[in-house]
């Protein structure tokens, strides 16, 4: 979808929330011979804007067009563990007692888990030009694996297809995927090349992505790619979290439970963990008596 705009005007364009430029302050000073020329050669050097007499130099080339600061979001959803990782019944107890994203946090840091579903983050871009730069593209770079499937611990139950308009949405699991957004009546849509985020320098903006997966029965390394053009010249700008790419996995199926060594029921689907029986969805008394959560 990746369309080279150039200087091509853009019906809608996006832009900060803040501008902090500030006009910088004159000072007086003495310039005497070679001492004020080697000065000001160090000035036009530097990447910074500063002050002098009755004008200002700002040069401004060092980095990326556009500076991004990654925020994600913790996640509440079904877990997977590996083949190797298993759960004794004191485990089960201790997870028991425990608030359901906080079942989700110990699954992870303790058995290495792997939290299936959609998750989202917030890319915090910045302008880092003495002119305003734009983003006219954002798509994902993927490389996805099968789920190593050992035991699935079911924390969730029921999702909807839920439409937030004007948060950007990627698709994983299936291909690279351009960023694209919901409409008043829940029709897809690129988010690009129709709309144009344009930053001046130190503006900052806040773009959420929600990474939505396939039902594919894999787990994918995502990266997001920013098509950033400054000026007349275009820059691509990968984006990972702080600790690499961002993992996503697709939603296990009912169907899929037969691959597993064990599945259990807890988080939000069972106060007390216990296996989980076929058809385990439409059984109302699949958690037992008094044990069944909020569904």
């Amino acid at each position: 979808m990746s369309t080279e705009q150039g200087e091509r005007k853009q019906p809608n364009e996006t832009g900060g929330t803040t501008n902090p430029r500030r006009p910088i302050g004159r000072r007086a000073g003495v310039w005497v011979g070679g001492v004020a020329a080697a000065a000001l050669a160090t000035v036009l050097a530097g990447a910074m804007s500063q002050g002098f007499g009755w004008f200002e130099v700002t040069v401004n080339t060092q980095g990326d067009p556009v500076d991004v600061r990654v925020d994600a979001e913790p996640r509440m959803d079904d877990v997977v563990l590996s083949p190797g990782a298993e759960l004794s019944t004191s485990e089960l107890a201790e997870l028991a007692d425990l608030p359901a994203e906080a079942q989700v946090d110990w699954l992870e840091d303790n058995e290495r888990g792997e939290v299936s579903g959609p998750r989202r983050i917030t890319l915090y871009l910045t302008g880092n030009r003495a002119g305003t730069v734009r983003i006219t593209d954002l798509t994902s770079v993927e490389t996805c694996k099968p789920i190593s499937r050992g035991t699935l611990v079911r924390m969730t139950s029921g999702r909807g297809a839920g439409v937030e308009s004007e948060i950007v949405n990627i698709h994983v699991g299936e291909g690279p995927s351009d960023a694209y957004v919901y409409d008043e009546v829940g029709n897809p849509h690129d988010y690009f090349p129709e709309r144009t985020i344009t930053l001046a320098r130190d503006e900052q903006m806040a773009l959420v992505v929600d990474f939505s997966p396939a039902f594919t029965g894999s787990i994918c390394e995502v990266q997001l790619d920013l098509t950033v053009w400054d000026g007349n010249t275009k820059h691509t700008e990968r984006v990972s979290g702080p600790d690499g790419p961002f993992v996503v996995m697709s939603i296990e199926l009912e169907e899929d439970e037969g691959d597993y060594g064990a599945v259990y029921l807890g988080g939000e689907v069972c106060h007390q963990y216990v296996p989980a029986p076929a058809n385990w969805s439409s059984d109302v008394n699949a958690c037992g008596e008094g044990n069944r959560a909020e569904w």
